[in-house]
């Protein structure tokens, strides 16, 4: 047998999963509180029941494109959204990652992503 057979028959994958599901949740809900305490005037979120991203709207016709440009200058990488539609009307909206942050990040990160709204 091989060592990752063997890793799951054990039951450690299962374990891992757990482990990693509660962290991406601790992380996206650091974010989701972090987004709305900063950024509550620019963005809506609506949490994601899973995965690793999210996204979060922009209010009053701010440009996503604008945001993603000046957020990397401050050292923030986010996605804008109005970029991938393809028939539908776009809309502008952000996709931010939260997997792979420890939690001490996120919030500075979003302080930091905050300056992106202020030009």
């Amino acid at each position: 047998q091989t060592v990752t057979a063997d890793f799951m028959q054990q039951g450690h994958f299962a374990a891992h999963i757990r482990r990693m599901r509660q962290m991406y949740h601790n992380q996206r809900d650091a974010l989701v509180a972090a987004i709305r305490r900063r950024l509550g005037d620019h963005l809506t979120v609506d949490p994601p029941d899973q995965g690793m991203h999210l996204v979060a709207y922009t209010r009053r016709g701010l440009s996503d494109v604008r945001i993603e440009r000046t957020a990397r200058e401050h050292g923030v990488v986010v996605r804008a959204m109005s970029r991938l539609y393809v028939e539908a009307p776009p809309q502008s909206a952000l996709m931010l990652g939260f997997s792979g942050y420890p939690l001490p990040m996120i919030a500075p990160a979003v302080s930091r992503l905050a300056r992106a709204f202020e030009r």
